[in-house]
């Protein structure tokens, strides 16, 4: 099961669930009993709900506090011919049926009689999706997704927006990408409501703003409205509203306006990482005087004073501030920061312990280390996330947010992070309960995925990938640099470490599994089939110019023959892409993340 249930004991006798028969459920649990009996119903059990007789009932649903104390935990007894689920709350015995229903996948209606008791080691386990780097996921797709998130009983949903969402009055930002709608925001809040997770709005208000403040109608309120240079030497445009510049604060109260209510959520994460270009332009004099710590906590409290005229609790990336420890004080009580590191060796447990010091709520953030990477870094990812949550739970954080980011085009398709927000579910509900890689993957493909073909060790392999090129980079895989940005690889001294024979072993096992993948596409697979075989190619094509990169240094130096061969792959690959996309995602954002894919057609003189 995932995530594993606390406690669990088997008894030797065996449940076998009638063709026919009685679900007990008081009337206002006749929803969740409705869900239990078209579960049964899709396997032709036909059993009716009845608020009468107990005991004539073959399945029980209880609500009692008095029982059950944590608000999201319940007990299953599997006892005799009688199964009964009681919960604290309607919340929990949402859980008690999810588990339910996997119990009756792994077992086929006949189960082991069995106690399970079971609650979250963390109340709030909440899943990021990146919106906001070319790629918005079809409504369809996002239901999918969201169903995924219950079925692993995470109960907070976030999509990360910049620019992505339809404000009325400035459709110059989101005419180009398709973005969700007030209409599609009430729709996914009561989708994802009628299945106990809370849709919290995400909104950045402080930095990554380039896609607003690049036009002449924003200028004005950016701290650096001609760029900046990035503390890592690259030339960025406008990024940051400016502290120094008040309708900064009147700009976003106006969005804020406009976009809260759409929302039951009484959260909401406003961003503010990453102020790379804070005191670099018309905040500098202020910086100089006050300190830019100070600025930047100045601009913060601003914004929650916005916010809790909403009625709504401040979540923020914690990035910024922690840099200041002697300003941690001056948070309000009621916000959340979230601390955020993306390796497996982030200092979480330094950055827990601060926070933690200072009696700051928050939670714990690490990454499924899909961007940048085509297919994703797995091993990465698991130890990122062992590492977060278990700081999390050493150091009392309230909750974990698993983070998907789409850096540089949004490339990898969403089958990718599936493992990570399986294996972050797992050990967020229960620590002690770590799978093992084995059956970790063979229960997704079971609940998840909804296959008897091990397609998740196909996605953990691939994901693998990043491993054969004897070098390891932050935040990416060497073959997605190489694709998306070759004079980069081509000037790094750890090109030198690449070894051919590893790349090629590398080529040679994403080929066979593609093989592998092609054989076993069916029409219900068919879309998960094909997103995970074209980003396999693509980290192939990848792969290939790390080697031409090895061999010929610059790209310019390949010779045309093999280039020609090369980018004849490359464009029907792409064509792939953009079918994938247009079937799963919306078609706003996929011009802009072709153009970033493609560029090292137009990089090569």
């Amino acid at each position: 099961m995932i995530p594993v249930p606390k406690r669990f004991s088997l008894i030797k006798e065996t449940f076998e669930f009638p063709e026919k028969g009685k679900i007990f459920a008081s009337s206002h649990i006749f929803n969740l009993a409705n869900l239990l009996k078209e579960t049964l119903l899709k396997d032709g059990k036909h059993y009716s709900i009845t608020t009468y007789n107990t005991e004539k009932a073959n399945i029980k649903l209880l609500i009692d506090p008095n029982v059950i104390v944590n608000s999201q935990g319940y007990r299953i007894k599997i006892l005799g011919s009688k199964i009964s689920l009681i919960a604290s709350s309607q919340q929990g015995l949402f859980y008690a049926i999810q588990s339910m229903r996997q119990l009756i996948r792994q077992y086929n209606y006949r189960l082991p009689s069995m106690i399970i008791e079971d609650e979250p080691d963390f109340a709030n386990r909440g899943f990021m999706l990146d919106i906001s780097r070319d790629r918005i996921p079809a409504i369809d797709t996002l239901k999918w997704l969201i169903d995924i998130l219950a079925e692993l009983k995470y109960n907070q949903f976030q999509l990360y927006t910049e620019h992505t969402f339809a404000y009325e009055n400035h459709e110059q930002i989101w005419k180009e990408y398709s973005p969700l709608t007030a209409e599609e925001i009430l729709e996914l809040d009561k989708y994802c409501k009628e299945r106990f997770i809370e849709l919290v709005p995400n909104q950045n208000s402080f930095g990554h703003l380039s896609k607003w403040l690049k036009y002449d109608r924003y200028k004005h309120l950016a701290e650096c409205p001609d760029g900046f240079i990035t503390p890592w030497g690259e030339k960025y445009g406008p990024f940051s509203l400016s502290p120094a510049v008040p309708e900064s604060i009147e700009f976003m109260e106006n969005l804020f306006d406009e976009l809260l209510p759409n929302f039951t959520s009484k959260k909401i994460n406003i961003g503010g990482d990453e102020t790379f270009d804070l005191g670099l332009g018309r905040s500098k004099q202020l910086c100089e005087e006050l300190g830019k710590g100070k600025v930047y906590l100045n601009f913060l409290l601003s914004i929650y004073n916005i916010v809790r005229k909403h009625g709504k609790t401040m979540m923020f990336w914690g990035d910024i501030i922690k840099n200041y420890p002697e300003l941690v004080d001056h948070l309000p009580d009621d916000v959340v920061s979230l601390i955020w590191g993306y390796e497996k060796d982030h200092p979480f447990q330094d950055e827990c312990r601060l926070f933690a010091e200072k009696g700051v709520t928050f939670y714990v953030c690490p990454g499924t280390s899909t961007w940048n990477s085509f297919t994703g870094r797995i091993n990465n990812a698991i130890e990122n996330i062992q590492n977060a949550i278990t700081n999390g739970k050493r150091y009392n954080a309230a909750g974990f947010l698993l983070t998907d980011w789409g850096d540089n085009g949004h490339h990898q398709h969403l089958p990718f992070s599936i493992i990570g927000i399986s294996y972050a579910a797992s050990l967020g509900w229960n620590i002690s309960g770590k799978p093992s890689a084995n059956d970790l993957l063979k229960d997704i493909d079971l609940h998840i995925l909804k296959t008897d073909k091990p397609v998740s060790q196909y996605i953990y392999s691939l994901g693998n990938l990043y491993k054969y090129s004897s070098i390891e980079v932050p935040n990416a895989s060497p073959y997605f640099l190489s694709l998306l940005f070759p004079e980069r690889v081509s000037k790094s001294k750890q090109i030198f470490l690449v070894k051919e024979k590893e790349i090629e072993k590398a080529i040679n096992d994403a080929q066979e599994i593609i093989e592998q993948l092609s054989t076993i596409k069916s029409n219900h697979q068919e879309k998960l089939i094909d997103q995970i075989i074209n980003d396999a190619k693509l980290a192939i094509l990848g792969m290939k110019m790390l080697l031409f990169i090895k061999k010929y240094s610059d790209i310019s130096n390949i010779p045309d023959e093999e280039w020609r061969l090369f980018t004849k792959e490359f464009k029907e690959t792409v064509k792939e892409f953009e079918k994938i996309w247009n079937i799963v995602n919306r078609q706003g954002g996929l011009k802009q993340s072709v153009e970033k894919l493609t560029r090292i057609i137009r990089a090569r003189k």
